[in-house]
């Protein structure tokens, strides 16, 4: 296992024995509250805790609880808070990955079941349709045979039709009138990732609303992103609405 800048892994020796550490690069090379969360995994009394929210916590005597800037993994990895965000991103995607490839099994097997059910019922309709079939032929020639025979009755007492000229009509040539519009771009901003999440509110736990698979999808941006909230709220063309963080999403500098 590994310890790195920005994202570290812990890796348990034993239950009874005291966490194995495995460092990749130089402590010193780490952030000064990143020396101290790890040194401090070996101290009686550590001031760091993990809240519900995976959020790495300092107590301290003059602020109480504050929020160290670090996110930790269930399986002992830490992350910067960008980080984390590209973490629960990979984590959605192969969720959203597995519900799809569940998705398209079940469909699958219910058009094997469908077909095989219209097989059954072509095989049961052959099998009636050889009993009549000699039946039917025959009717069909009997009537072939009666038509054609009128059809020679008739032609023999025809009277004969004269010779009609044959004119053309005039034909006019119209110009085809040709316009050409201007086709209006949506949106006043665009995405700037792939397979960035659309939530029901500006929050990580928020419920992902959809996801945009592309880079460079046109979005109309409805409130921009700001120091108090890093998160923007934007609406799809076909008219989805929810918010998107804010380093996703960028505006355009000129109106065409």
């Amino acid at each position: 296992m590994k310890i790195f800048e920005p994202k570290i892994m812990l890796s348990w020796y034993a239950t009874f024995v005291t966490p194995c550490i495995f460092i990749t690069t130089n402590l010193n090379h780490m952030s000064e509250i990143l020396r101290r969360i790890v040194k401090a995994k070996n101290l009686e009394e550590n001031p760091f805790f993990k809240d519900p929210d995976s959020r790495i916590i300092e107590i301290t005597s003059d602020k109480g609880e504050v929020f160290t800037g670090y996110y930790q993994a269930d399986d002992g990895t830490y992350y910067t808070e960008k980080d984390w965000l590209d973490h629960q991103r990979q984590l959605e995607l192969e969720q959203l990955a597995e519900q799809e490839y569940q998705a398209q099994q079940e469909k699958l097997a219910a058009e094997r079941e469908a077909r095989a059910l219209k097989i059954a019922a072509l095989e049961a309709m052959n099998k009636k349709n050889k009993s009549t079939g000699t039946t039917k032929w025959i009717k069909f020639f009997g009537i072939a045979s009666i038509l054609i025979a009128v059809i020679a009755i008739t032609y023999s007492f025809w009277p004969r039709a004269t010779n009609i000229q044959k004119t053309t009509p005039n034909t006019v040539a119209v110009d085809t009138l040709k316009t050409s519009t201007k086709v209006n771009k949506f949106g006043n901003a665009t995405i700037t990732g792939t397979d960035v999440r659309m939530r029901a509110e500006p929050d990580l736990k928020g419920k992902i609303v959809t996801f945009f698979p592309d880079e460079g999808e046109r979005i109309q941006m409805l409130q921009a992103a700001n120091d108090s909230v890093n998160w923007a709220q934007v609406r799809r063309e076909n008219g989805i609405t929810g918010w998107v963080y804010g380093q996703y999403v960028k505006a355009d500098t000129l109106q065409d």
